[in-house]
């Protein structure tokens, strides 16, 4: 049932559809969105429309959309064609306004074969009266002019209306039309450049006809006039057109000579381009002087385009500059460049003033072989590698850092890129006080010192390479220094300071085994080195405790007075190497040295890391630390700590001997319990309450240029006369075991103390010391040091351990 009521329900409509047809009511088939669109969308009555006009709008309504596909289409690729029409028309515009000389002109080459329709355009340049020769015969040669523009403008004209058909779909009839007004147009131009003849004019004329009677003249114009018409073709200059030999008539060249190749027109502009021949527009007085033997076409063509510019007044800047050059030119000339010309009758005579102008055009104009050479183009890397050092100069790190981050990921295979980003960092670091830039600069000095044979430069190399070793000293990591000593003495064998500064290194670390090794093998090729001498010196001293052989190096040395001789430590050396040789009075004689030299606070405050303006004296009172309740607390548990002491001394293995070699004789050791501000905690779990008491005393325990410890001292001992090493520390001894008072002493400076149990002393051990134990049994004692009381808290974060 279904199936024959739907075909039948089909054949209805189609029925109904066909009626509409031909009752012409086209409309009832629309939508309604479209039913006031009939004439508007379309441009065309509805009643025009045939039947394949509704078969569309029947298509439409079964969904299809497809007349609205095509208009889309059709928009879009009108849309395309008029962008590339106003590109064009954007191209060409203008074209008069270019103030470019003709060397250098982009658009020299683009009016080839168009000068005679487009010189209007571009002669604008010159500003000036009308000259006789340029108004002669110029009746007689509009319609040649005429006819010349029509057919350069036909082309044109067809291109133009093509693209309008497509987009405008104008009807044919329109196309007459936009034709006759072109034609108007330049009967109009043409006119109006012929109503300006003067009286005056017309005389001149008349001359220019008698002189052209010449045959002679004409066939020697003729072939000047070839050669200035294709310089002016190729080179599309105004002013060369008008300073060039008069040019002749077209019928005149064809009759007399062939039109030049392209090979004699590219000589003709390179000998132009050489003899800077560009020639400046004339002025009235230098028109009117011209060869006679000028033709009437291109004087007609001056003319039109000299009253044109009179008229749009467009190149005002070619006016001004035209104006100046007149005058130049006026004061110049002959006296009577007439008679001149018409004696030699060839264009010779037309460069003297070709010659008088160039200096002033050598300012305005220069050809490309007068053009200075461009320099060469400075190399990218050297450019921002000389920005980013520039910035560094002016003390801006944080730009110079980025600069030079730039530059080593940019140009990462340059080495100068890796030495500036660490002097950069390393300067950083100083300025922020910070260890994090510090180690920063280290690596990218190492980055750097990588490079090996590819630095150029071994004085730069040793540069960087010292730079880096002085950071890694002040970090404490004398391990890695060496290694980059090494590299130094690799790249540099014969240069004995390298080594030297690699036994000092490893003097900075005690390491004496190898001081004394290095120093000895400089010795051996530079025996009289006084640096080298010192350091073997030192490593006798203290190594071998070989006094008396490692005096006479040292005092060698600190007398050479050379550099690297000449520090604190080395004065303090040879003066305890005195001491311990029983020669006291040269001893105090290199001190007082010491002290005028600056590297001692006094004769017998030796220290060697200090911190100035700090008061100092042999000996404390409780009372002047500040200190007191603690020390009071640690005093009335003194017998606590003593046990604790005892049961640890009681064990072997838990004492260990004193390392800096300051005994003369006897046994002197020590057990620590928190060393340079830390706590020992396995020694502090085996003396539990001295440690729980010294937590209760941060100025002790916390203090990073000291220590806490047992110390105990055998009988018959001896320490030989030394300071210790800062000036920011105090030192206590609680006595805990003392049972010969009276044949044990200490002497700081030139005062004495002796120990007894369960008392407490305060002295500054930066000033010399020196301890006697003459008695029969140990002494034992808890030595603790403080900060000393005037260091500020931020004084006491900053130093560094000692």
């Amino acid at each position: 049932m279904s199936g024959d009521v739907q075909p039948r329900k089909r054949k209805d409509k189609r029925r109904k559809r066909d009626d509409r047809k031909s009752e012409g009511d086209v409309s009832v088939l629309r939508q309604s969105s479209f039913q006031d669109d009939d004439e508007s969308s379309h441009g065309v009555h509805i009643t025009k429309m045939g039947n394949e006009d509704l078969h569309l709008h029947v298509h439409h309504d079964h969904g299809t959309g497809g007349h609205w596909c095509a208009k889309i289409i059709f928009f879009a690729l009108m849309a395309v064609l008029l962008g590339l029409v106003g590109l064009i028309i954007m191209e060409n515009r203008g074209l008069e306004d270019l103030d470019t000389p003709l060397s250098e002109s982009r658009f020299s080459k683009v009016f080839d074969g168009w000068v005679d329709e487009h010189r209007d355009e571009h002669d604008g340049h010159d500003v000036q009266e009308p000259s006789g020769e340029a108004l002669d015969d110029h009746d007689e040669h509009d319609d040649h002019d005429d006819h010349d523009d029509h057919e350069e403008e036909e082309p044109l004209s067809e291109e133009l209306e093509e693209e309008l058909e497509e987009e405008e779909q104008p009807t044919e009839e329109d196309e007459p039309e936009a034709d006759e007004e072109e034609e108007e147009e330049d009967e109009d131009e043409e006119n109006n450049a012929g109503e300006n003849i003067t009286a005056e004019d017309a005389e001149e004329e008349e001359e220019e006809e008698e002189d052209k009677d010449d045959e002679g003249t004409v066939e020697a114009t003729v072939e000047a006039t070839t050669e200035a018409t294709t310089e002016a073709t190729g080179e599309y200059d105004a002013e060369e057109d008008e300073e060039d030999e008069p040019a002749a008539d077209d019928d005149a060249v064809e009759s007399t000579e062939a039109p030049q190749s392209e090979a004699e027109e590219q000589e003709d502009e390179e000998e132009q381009e050489f003899e800077e021949s560009v020639e400046p527009p004339r002025s009235q007085s230098a028109a009117q002087s011209s060869p006679a033997t000028d033709t009437n076409d291109d004087d007609d063509e001056d003319e039109d385009q000299d009253k044109k510019d009179a008229d749009d007044g467009d190149d005002d800047d070619f006016e001004s500059l035209d104006q100046q050059f007149e005058n130049d030119v006026d004061d110049t000339e002959p006296a009577n460049p007439v008679e001149s010309q018409e004696q030699d009758g060839d264009q010779d005579d037309e460069e003297e003033p070709k010659e008088e102008a160039s200096s002033w055009l050598a300012s305005q104009i220069k050809p490309k072989e007068a053009a200075a050479a461009p320099a060469e183009k400075e190399d990218p890397f050297e450019q921002e590698l000389r920005k980013a050092n520039e910035e560094m100069i002016r003390e801006n790190y944080a730009q110079a850092l980025r600069s030079f981050n730039t530059l080593t990921t940019n140009f990462a295979h340059e080495p100068s890129a890796h030495l500036g980003r660490a002097r950069v960092l390393e300067l950083l670091a100083k300025k922020e006080r910070s260890n994090q830039r510090l180690w920063e600069a280290i690596d990218a000095y190492k980055r750097y010192l990588a490079f090996g044979e590819l630095v150029a430069s071994n004085k730069e190399f040793k540069t960087a390479g010292e730079s880096c070793i002085e950071n890694l000293r002040f970090l404490g990591h004398h391990r890695q220094a060496t290694t980059i000593h090494e590299l130094l003495i690799q790249r540099l064998p014969k240069d004995p300071r390298l080594r030297n500064q690699l036994s000092l290194t490893y003097l900075m670390v005690n390491n004496l085994q190898q001081v004394e090794k290095v120093a000895l093998e400089t010795l051996k090729l530079w025996p009289t080195n006084a640096v080298a001498q010192l350091h073997y010196g030192l490593a006798l001293r203290q190594f071998h405790a070989d006094y008396a052989k490692a005096l006479p190096y040292l005092k060698y040395a600190v007398e050479s007075q050379e550099e690297g001789t000449q520090e604190a430590f080395f004065y303090l050396s040879l003066g305890e190497t005195m001491q311990r040789l029983s020669m006291k009075s040269e001893a105090l004689e290199v001190y007082r040295k010491g002290v005028t030299k600056g590297f001692f606070a006094s004769l017998y405050q030796r220290s060697l890391y200090n911190e100035p303006r700090l008061r100092a004296q042999p000996f404390w009172q409780p009372k002047e630390t500040s200190y007191e309740r603690q020390l009071e607390r640690l005093t009335l548990n003194w017998r606590a700590i003593r046990d604790e002491g005892l049961a640890l001394l009681g064990r072997s293995g838990f004492f260990e001997d004193e390392a800096e070699l300051l005994r003369d004789k006897g046994v002197w050791q020590q057990y620590e319990l928190y060393a340079q501000g830390r706590r020992v905690k396995d020694n502090c779990r085996r003396a539990p309450i001295t440690c729980s008491l010294m937590e209760e005393f941060p100025e002790s325990a916390g203090c990073r240029r000291g220590q806490v410890k047992f110390s105990v001292m055998q009988a018959q001992t001896h320490v030989w006369p030394h300071c210790g090493p800062t000036n920011c520390r105090l030192r206590a001894h609680l006595t805990l075991v003392a049972p010969e008072p009276e044949r044990t002493s200490l002497r700081v400076a030139e005062q004495e103390r002796t120990w007894r149990e369960g008392e407490l002393f305060i002295f500054d051990d930066s000033f010399e010391h020196e301890v006697w134990h003459n008695g029969s049994q140990p002494r034992l004692v808890l030595i603790l040091d403080m900060w000393h009381p005037q260091l500020t808290t931020a004084q006491r974060r900053s130093l560094s351990p000692i």
